[in-house]
């Protein structure tokens, strides 16, 4: 999920990185690795590459990083001038043509809400600003329950995006509560371009981490690259880690990343568009797949549904679920790719 926000302090930059799924590399081997970070879209995103020169890899990753602040710009709901805010305030009610990003984001995003039954969903914005968790500091305390119910009658949680092709693609908002939200899937679709950029300039084997979104390119010299997905309660433990092929991606959806606590509960970013309230069935969701854009919303799929999601993922995405009493469910696919690391979780 994508944080839009203004970069941090060093201290900052230092609390990042336990926060997302983690690099992994072997100390043994003698491959040298190159590595630029920068913070984009909200998050520390770091990039790793091998088998380029120095000078090379620094001016492929200025690009990667170049195509994300750019997507930053298109799509963040915090900037008057951004391609998403023009959109929200000419799309209610009547056909407004999709510009820039949008064009190929917003049909994706689409596919995926219907495939999965609207638990994922693009266009919870007004919820979500209602909850505060856009951008530091966050809320103390949930809003106000009439507030939340008024947007849910208002339409804000309903499938409510309709397209058309008159020359241009065109969008509309069909409900008065619903404005468009990317951030489920934007953070996917930047590491996605980010990738192609690299590939653009000349890097094979690389991997982009950009708070959890990752996506692999090539090898790491002699073997894969080897990812780890966190703790969902035990911020420095990895519970397993897995082999990314080339071109593969895995994305992680954790109620870690933006909350704060209020009446006993922990109350997170990623909001069920049932309740409009945080979704309550997982800690933590992770999904597999040959593109960072789709993995990341169906991660966020896959959080809002909890385990009986694995299902609707298919063979061709495997997902992880870390349930809210900490146990481990995994589909098939994802069980024959993990080699598991926790004592204190059960493999699944």
């Amino acid at each position: 999920m994508i944080r839009f926000s203004a970069p941090p302090s060093e201290k900052a930059y230092r609390l990042v990185l336990p926060i997302v799924a983690l690099a992994l590399g072997a100390c043994q081997d003698q491959v040298e690795v190159h590595n630029e970070r920068a913070f984009v879209m909200g998050t520390l995103v770091e990039i790793s590459a091998t088998g380029v020169g120095a000078e090379p890899f620094r001016e492929a990753a200025g690009a990667a990083f170049l195509e994300m602040r750019s997507l930053h710009d298109a799509l963040t709901p915090l900037d008057g001038e951004s391609e998403l805010v023009r959109f929200n305030a000419r799309g209610h009610g009547r056909w407004v043509a999709l510009e820039g990003p949008l064009t190929e984001l917003v049909p994706r995003a689409l596919s995926v809400q219907r495939a999965s039954d609207n638990a994922f969903n693009p266009h919870l914005g007004r919820l979500v600003a209602l909850w505060g968790f856009r951008e530091p500091p966050f809320p103390g305390r949930p809003p106000p329950e009439k507030a939340i119910r008024g947007l849910l009658e208002a339409g804000a949680s309903q499938p409510a995006l309709a397209l058309r092709r008159e020359g241009s693609l065109e969008g509309r908002l069909e409900h008065p509560g619903a404005t468009l939200d990317l951030g489920g899937i934007a953070k996917g679709f930047a590491v996605d371009r980010a990738v192609a950029a690299l590939r653009e300039h000349g890097v094979d084997n690389a991997l982009v981490n950009a708070g959890g979104d990752m996506r692999a390119l090539g090898r790491r010299g002699e073997r894969p690259w080897r990812i780890g997905i966190r703790h969902p309660r035990r911020e420095h433990h990895v519970i397993a880690t897995v082999e990314l092929r080339n071109g593969e991606a895995m994305v992680t959806s954790g109620d870690y990343e933006r909350f704060f606590r209020a009446e006993g509960k922990r109350f997170h970013h990623l909001l069920d568009p049932t309740t409009g309230r945080p979704a309550r069935r997982a800690q933590q969701a992770s999904v597999l797949g040959p593109r960072a854009t789709e993995s990341d919303a169906w991660s966020t799929a896959l959080f809002s549904k909890g385990s009986q999601g694995l299902e609707a993922l298919g063979p061709g995405l495997p997902g992880l679920v870390i349930d809210t009493s900490g146990k481990a469910h995994a589909s098939p696919t994802m069980r024959r790719r993990l080699h598991w690391r926790s004592e204190e979780i059960l493999a699944p």
